[in-house]
């Protein structure tokens, strides 16, 4: 019966990873024509918007109170993995092919485990640092290997030949895995994933209109393609609320060790997506590096979690 009752949770995961592994090439169009700033905006404008409905009617109301350290908390989050880590993002989408991406942001949860042990103390056993280190050096592949003035595993040179898309990318993903860190702490002085998540979104919502006021050329809105706000809807509704929803449930009844295992084929997804319905390529030394990235993750969430399994 139980195992009934998760196949439910299960579905919704894979299909939340799909919409996630889909998001990359779907931003692509999106991110090249406009600007990152007005397409961040205009994706949480939805987002937030749906978000707050959603928490009007599951906590009764609109604004659950909070008290100023939560505040604060859910503030620095919308800033940091609302505000910069989108503009981070569709930076990286408008420069560089949504695979590479999606390789680069394999690496975000040996990230997160590095920055978390600093932060709560913890202490990683042998295995899990060994894992990162496989990550590591499979993400240097990666970039190595997407840099057209390098394209290979080591460049001598390669402060002066990576591009932008990839050091945006390598931005995006150490700004994601900030945010998770963030995400954990705030959930630990009682604010509620969705309340978090709701307030972030507005948040940075707010700080995205306000550098796009600045930055972005409004004007083109209205000559904006039919096609441009159906990729919009894809990354605001699909694979922001409904896949975050999905995503948390999963969460909640089959564990995190368990989902953040499922997590790692999202750039396998991605690479096959791509290759499927937007015929995009990628080359077999970017292959092997992500396949290294995904192997070196794996090692280290199964350290993790053997090690709370037997302590």
């Amino acid at each position: 019966m139980k195992s009934k009752s998760q196949f439910k949770y299960y579905v919704q995961l894979c299909l939340a990873l799909l919409l996630w592994a889909g998001l990359y090439h779907v931003a692509k169009p999106a991110a090249e024509v406009s600007d990152p700033y007005l397409v961040a905006f205009l994706r949480y404008l939805i987002s937030a918007s749906l978000l707050l409905i959603i928490l009007r009617v599951k906590e009764g109301h609109w604004f659950p109170a909070l008290n100023m350290k939560q505040w604060l908390l859910v503030f620095c989050i919308g800033a940091l993995g609302i505000c910069a880590y989108n503009i981070m993002f569709f930076s990286a989408e408008a420069l560089i092919s949504g695979n590479v991406v999606a390789i680069l942001y394999s690496f975000t949860p040996c990230l997160t485990t590095i920055i978390s042990s600093f932060v709560f103390r913890t202490k990683l056993n042998w295995l899990s640092k060994i894992g990162i280190v496989i990550a590591m050096f499979g993400s240097i592949g990666v970039v190595n290997y997407a840099t057209p003035t390098c394209e290979q595993f080591f460049c001598s040179d390669i402060l002066h030949v990576v591009g932008k898309g990839e050091i945006y990318g390598i931005l995006a993903t150490l700004i994601f895995a900030c945010y998770s860190v963030l995400s954990r702490y705030t959930s630990q002085q009682n604010v509620s994933a969705l309340i978090m998540n709701a307030y972030a979104a507005v948040f940075g919502c707010l700080l995205l209109g306000g550098i796009a006021v600045v930055r972005s050329d409004f004007s083109i809105i209205p000559q904006l393609h039919f096609s441009f706000w159906l990729a919009l809807i894809y990354i605001s509704v699909l694979a922001t609320v409904v896949a975050y929803l999905w995503y948390t449930n999963a969460i909640i009844n089959l564990g995190v060790f368990k989902t953040a295992v499922f997590q790692n084929s999202i750039p396998f997804q991605t690479v096959l997506i791509g290759y499927v319905f937007f015929n995009e390529k990628i080359g077999l030394g970017e292959l092997v590096c992500g396949a290294i990235v995904i192997g070196g993750v794996y090692i280290t969430n199964f350290a993790l979690s053997y090690k709370r399994g037997t302590s």
